[in-house]
């Protein structure tokens, strides 16, 4: 498996922010943390794509390239609007994945991520990170491959910090790491969020 590095994304929508806070086992697998980014097809994704493209190269060379292409590396980057933004137990659309790209984030139980407010607070709980809320993450792509899945690209989640708390209607049903003051910086009270991260150039819509 090739790990890259760890990468801020802009802004998301962040869904089974629960997983956050106490690691499930999904599918019968091992228990782990994590949570769901959703982006805007409007937002530029280019720098995570990048960095999923350097991760699939190093791992498996410039082949990869050609393997992503026809679908034989699995990819990250999944499409609210298709059957990847369905859920598997009632059949109907996850809210907010419509218009929508998203990408699933994990984290093994012994590495719980961190969650820091607007001031980088910690959060300790889902009340101060719901389903709904406007954040920005830390994460990091890694490949894998198995034999009954292939080869694969995913992302890991080390640390997020919400810069606007879902309420209301907002609100969506569903150890170590990098240090808080290399990613983020405390967010003003009033005004704008800070600018999300520089885009990155390689990947050219590779992923879709």
């Amino acid at each position: 498996m090739s790990r890259g590095e760890d990468v801020k994304t802009p802004l998301a929508i962040i869904s089974f922010s629960a997983d956050l806070f106490k690691a499930r086992s999904q599918d019968g697998g091992s228990e782990k943390y994590g949570c769901t980014l959703l982006f805007p097809k409007t937002t530029d994704i280019s720098a995570l794509e990048a960095a999923a493209l350097a991760v699939a190269k190093d791992e498996w060379g410039d082949k990869a390239v050609q393997w992503i292409k026809d679908g034989l590396i699995k990819s990250p980057f999944l499409d609210g609007d298709g059957p990847q933004g369905l859920s598997k137990k009632s059949g109907e659309r996850h809210a907010g994945y419509a218009g929508h790209r998203f990408v699933r984030c994990g984290s093994g139980a012994d590495y719980k991520p961190k969650v820091f407010d607007r001031k980088r607070n910690p959060v300790m709980d889902i009340e101060g990170c719901p389903s709904g809320s406007q954040v920005y993450g830390v994460i990091n792509p890694y490949t894998w491959e198995n034999d009954k899945n292939g080869k694969g690209l995913s992302f890991g989640i080390s640390m997020v910090q919400v810069a606007k708390a879902a309420t209301g209607a907002e609100i969506l049903g569903g150890g170590g790491g990098p240090d808080p003051d290399k990613f983020f910086e405390a967010i003003p009270d009033e005004g704008d969020a800070p600018d999300a991260t520089k885009g990155g150039a390689g990947a050219g819509g590779l992923f879709g």
